[in-house]
């Protein structure tokens, strides 16, 4: 949920001017050399089908297609910034041709268009001659909530740097552990551009599979993280199927909701393959 504001007092920034990103936005590189990669790699995960025959509406109406005014972003005010995070204010229009105002939290290093912000990794631990799938958890202090929280581990994608890239790095930095692949069971290794909390900001991840060779010397008791100044991390170790929710409901933190929903998603799954 955002939150009115009546009498914004900064200037407006149109949104032309590149603040606020629209998702038809060209890309910047030269028409003579293409899409860099990252924004090349971008494009394939991210297409979305013209059509999505398994979903039906059952409550509302379609924004995009029943609408008499196609909803929009209008402008933006920049209320204030810090060094990391900018507060704004969106002027938009919704399907019935109203204006109104969104209260919104950015990323000051925020990108242009479609491409992600920071990749979410779900490693994968297999040893040769074992049946077992392990994974990798991190457990730190968030200030924002005021406890340590448990999570996938996680990272902002650096300029320039495909999503792959940057999963296997922060997978790296964070844990220690060398990844051998990313993969996926179906289509492309790389989730399309996800939200995390649209309500309040505009942050968009990639999830990356991380395949991790445990017979690697590398990956052999206790890799050394090469985290930044001030970043403390515990890193966990356990087993997908038998493990997961179970650690995730017993322990002291507080999971990440995209971490507890994939241990629901798989508990369901492993529940309607025995039925």
């Amino acid at each position: 949920m955002g939150c009115n504001q009546s009498n914004p007092k900064n200037n407006n920034i149109d949104s032309n001017n590149g603040i606020l990103q629209e998702s038809n936005q060209e890309s910047n590189a030269d028409s003579n050399t293409g899409l860099t990669r990252r924004e090349s790699m971008q494009s394939k995960s991210s297409s979305v089908p013209s059509a999505l025959p398994e979903f039906s509406n059952l409550h509302g109406t379609s924004t995009r297609s029943v609408a008499s005014v196609a909803p929009r972003n209008n402008s933006i005010n920049q209320v204030a910034t810090t060094r990391f995070l900018e507060l704004k204010t969106i002027d938009y229009t919704d399907q019935n041709g109203v204006e109104r105002k969104w209260d919104m939290a950015s990323r000051t290093t925020k990108g242009s268009g479609d491409i992600a912000d920071a990749v979410i990794i779900i490693p994968l631990l297999r040893t040769s001659g074992s049946n077992k799938t392990e994974t990798l958890l991190v457990e730190q202090y968030r200030p924002p909530v005021g406890r340590d929280t448990i999570e996938f581990p996680a990272g902002l994608i650096d300029k320039d740097e495909d999503p792959e890239t940057a999963a296997m790095r922060e997978l790296r930095e964070e844990t220690g552990f060398i990844g051998s692949k990313c993969t996926i069971l179906s289509g492309p290794s790389v989730s399309r551009v996800l939200c995390m909390s649209p309500g309040l900001c505009d942050e968009t991840v990639n999830c990356v599979v991380v395949e991790v060779d445990m017979d690697n010397p590398a990956n052999q008791g206790t890799p050394k993280t090469e985290l930044d100044e001030g970043e403390f991390c515990v890193v966990k170790k356990v087993e997908l199927k038998k493990g997961l929710k179970r650690a995730l409901d017993n322990g002291q933190t507080m999971p990440f909701a995209g971490l507890y929903m994939f241990a629901m998603g798989l508990e369901v799954g492993l529940r309607m393959r025995e039925k």
